[in-house]
């Protein structure tokens, strides 16, 4: 009996060390994005340096931040990808890519910052969305925040999009 119970758990633990390990190895085959092709980069390029502010404004019903456009101006910034930016509490934080100002990055971000009145900035690597809330009592400096969608959780990046940027500027890493 002893035998029978020792060799039960000791093939649990197989089991579920064989179900991590192979879950694992799927999620990193099968999750992995597929690099884009030249037409798509171009296209990606194209769109994030061409805002479409109109189109923005009328789906959140307000006139969007002349913060944020003026953000959009700077292409030096927002051409880059795999940046690092730490805020003032010394946190670090991953950017991948930039998003382009329009519908159809709207329409391809998390549902819960959709939801609510959020311009989407950039994503990380795991595709965490950076966002801007356009409503709220400090909406006019543009705090940047950060959406994890694997815990539904929000963490305040930094208090405005000109911190966010003087930030940026000084910690620059990763190719242009």
């Amino acid at each position: 009996m002893f035998l029978a119970v020792v060799l039960g758990v000791f093939g649990f633990i197989v089991l579920i060390l064989a179900v991590y390990v192979g879950g694992n190895w799927l999620l990193g085959h099968l999750g992995k994005r597929k690099p884009y092709s030249e037409e798509a980069a171009r296209r990606y390029k194209e769109r994030l340096l061409n805002p479409c502010w109109k189109e923005l404004e009328e789906y959140f019903n307000q006139a969007i931040p002349e913060r944020i456009k003026h953000f959009y101006t700077q292409t030096e910034i927002i051409d880059r990808r795999d940046l690092r930016v730490t805020n003032a509490n010394g946190a670090s934080y991953h950017i991948a890519q930039f998003l382009p100002a329009d519908m159809e990055t709207l329409n391809g971000i998390w549902p819960d910052v959709k939801e609510f009145t959020n311009f989407p900035l950039a994503t990380d690597a795991f595709d965490d969305c950076y966002y801007i809330p356009l409503n709220g009592e400090k909406s006019a400096q543009c705090p940047v925040m950060c959406y994890h969608h694997d815990g539904s959780d929000v963490e305040s990046v930094s208090t405005s999009l000109d911190e966010f940027v003087h930030r940026l500027e000084k910690t620059r890493l990763g190719p242009g």
